[in-house]
């Protein structure tokens, strides 16, 4: 009881005082729009920079290599990053998943020169000047992980376990510590509901974010959220030990209260440091927060968006030179055309950075000489525009790149999205608005849709798509579906005024896991494919034909090309695919 007491006390103090939770005067970001669409009042104009950047990037950088850091140590360091690099990016963080990012920065002349940094110690002791204070979690209660990232960014902290403490005394001379431990919450539920009065209402209402508390493969993002005090939290699934719906229904109304169509950064399910899974499932994660108008932008692993955000090509105007330029062949009936899509991964922003994209796609020297069609996130113009400049600048006439699912975030248009907001039909519209402006900043005009698994379009569906899909200004093709049933290419692609819909037709395997870097493997992973064309591609002659990206690449779907090739089949990207549809229909 005397616990709950000085808690409610606390709270009751900051609340009507204003102060931040050191005592200190704090001045707060006023919240935009906090309670989402008013219907009284007119629409606000749609967002097109819808994610927030770092103004600019240093030549010179300190780099630190967190690989095999204990999680005390990357957070720390990351909170140390994210105030340091809030006018301008100087410090880059890496792990053994995304090194060779930063050697593509150097090659590209983003970056001169990298000091490295070896320690935590070191880099405290060169940067002691900018952090404030510290704010403890405690490490017996996880939950706080998040409550003291958010704290982070709104009091200019450091994120320190209680081993830390003295160290970060003696070399910044600073006293100032917020211990949560002796505020001695209780439960998920009670500490968020503290942190929605005397935290939240100082934070950026642009963005949120999901993470995991103190588990590595989320840890690893929390330089960005504390730069631009981005509301970070966690939601266990029904499945977990520490469920409460109690806490889950706070949850839901304070997204409820944030403004629709806004990105959330990270993702519903993860795997703790001990190795159990966790969270929602993806699709119903994704559903649950898309209720409320919340787009998730999928990153578990790697971050350093602090920094990545930072970088500003000279070339910030992005057109599809090569795929423009090519004359496309006339059609023959006698052939089979496919499109070779990868529309199950591009909608994520890690799978750009990590050993994902890269080694596993564009980075394979067969990469041009099979025609391939890459779904790419609009959010990476924002979050790692130094990557889509060197996708852009070295893309071939056999790279085509369309909008992945569902737009400028994934998200579920026919399963609910932007339902529970105050107007869903405004939100929906701003969404679709949104993505269509965004596309064409990227030279895009085919849009991945993300559909119901287990059914071809619904009447709902297509009302849906008729209300706020077909009006966006500039498209060409809705790219419908991934992994589901229902289509083959008898029905599998239709034209609705000027606006085709190309309905994917195959499956990625499930019986087998063709390791991408497997050689060995190759000739069993192209004859999978090579079925499922045939199989799903009787009735027609237009086969849209997704590839699943974590075990095909160019390599092997070159292959595929050399083989079916001779049977009649010809491999086209989707603008040509679409091209020769249109001829015939």
């Amino acid at each position: 009881m005397k616990n709950l007491i000085t808690k409610i006390m606390l709270i009751a103090g900051i609340a009507l005082s204003g102060l931040s939770c050191s005592g200190k005067q704090n001045t707060p970001d006023a919240p935009e729009n906090p309670n989402g669409n008013n219907p009284q009042m007119p629409p606000a104009e749609v967002v097109v920079d819808y994610i927030l950047q770092t103004p600019s990037a240093e030549k010179n950088v300190d780099a630190v290599d967190l690989t095999g850091n204990s999680p005390s140590d990357y957070l720390a360091v990351l909170s140390l990053q994210g105030l340091v690099n809030r006018d301008r990016a100087r410090i880059y963080t890496y792990c053994d998943r995304d090194r060779h990012i930063l050697e593509m920065y150097q090659q590209a002349g983003y970056i001169n020169s990298v000091n490295t940094i070896a320690s935590f110690e070191e880099l405290l002791t060169k940067y002691k000047n900018v952090p404030q204070g510290a704010v403890v979690y405690d490490p017996d209660k996880n939950f706080t992980v998040n409550l003291a990232t958010n704290i982070a960014g709104v009091e200019n902290r450091l994120i320190l376990a209680p081993d830390k403490i003295d160290m970060f005394k003696r070399i910044t001379g600073i006293s100032d510590i917020l211990d949560l431990r002796t505020l001695n919450f209780e439960s998920r539920k009670e500490t968020f509901q503290w942190y929605k009065t005397n935290v939240f209402p100082r934070q950026s209402q642009k963005m949120v974010a999901l993470a995991k508390d103190l588990a590595s493969m989320y840890d690893i993002f929390r330089d960005y959220l504390v730069e631009f005090k981005i509301p970070v939290f966690w939601l266990p699934g029904p499945r977990d030990r520490d469920f409460d719906s109690a806490y889950e229904q706070e949850v839901r109304s304070w997204l409820n209260q944030l403004p629709p169509n806004i990105p959330v950064l990270g993702f519903s399910i993860g795997v703790d440091d001990n190795g159990q899974s966790t969270g929602y499932e993806e699709m119903d994660g994704v559903t649950l927060t898309g209720l409320y108008g919340k787009f998730t932008l999928v990153n578990t692993w790697v971050g350093n968006y602090s920094f990545h955000s930072g970088i500003r090509p000279e070339n910030n105007v992005y057109e599809q030179d090569e795929p423009r330029k090519k004359t496309f062949r006339q059609y023959d009936p006698q052939k089979k055309y496919v499109a070779l899509i990868m529309i199950e991964s591009g909608d994520a922003p890690c799978y750009f950075l990590y050993q994902g994209f890269f080694p596993q796609q564009w980075n394979q020297p067969e990469r041009g000489e099979v025609a391939i069609s890459y779904g790419l996130s609009p959010s990476l113009r924002m979050l790692i525009p130094g990557v889509l400049r060197h996708l852009y600048d070295t893309q071939t006439a056999n790279d085509y790149f369309f909008c992945s699912i569902s737009g400028v975030g994934y998200c579920y248009p026919f399963r609910g999205y932007a339902d529970n907001t105050t107007s869903p039909a405004q939100s929906k519209s701003d969404y679709f608005e949104m993505t269509g402006k965004n596309m064409q900043l990227l030279d895009m005009d085919m849009l991945g849709i993300y559909t119901h698994p287990d059914s071809k379009w619904k009447a709902s569906d297509r009302d849906i798509a008729d209300k706020y899909i077909f009006p966006i200004p500039g498209l060409k093709s809705i790219i419908s579906g991934m992994h589901r049933v229902g289509y083959t290419a008898a029905d599998g692609n239709e034209i609705k005024g000027s606006v085709t819909v190309h309905h994917t037709l195959t499956f990625w395997p499930t019986a087998a896991n063709y390791t991408w870097n497997n050689p060995g493997q190759d000739a069993e992973a192209v004859r999978f494919m090579e079925q499922e064309i045939k199989t799903y591609g009787t009735g027609g002659n237009f086969i849209q034909a997704m590839f699943y990206s974590w075990m095909y690449g160019p390599r092997r779907l070159k292959q595929l090309k050399e083989i079916m090739e001779p049977q009649g089949y010809e491999f086209v990207t989707l603008d040509e695919f679409d091209y020769l549809y249109r001829s015939v229909n």
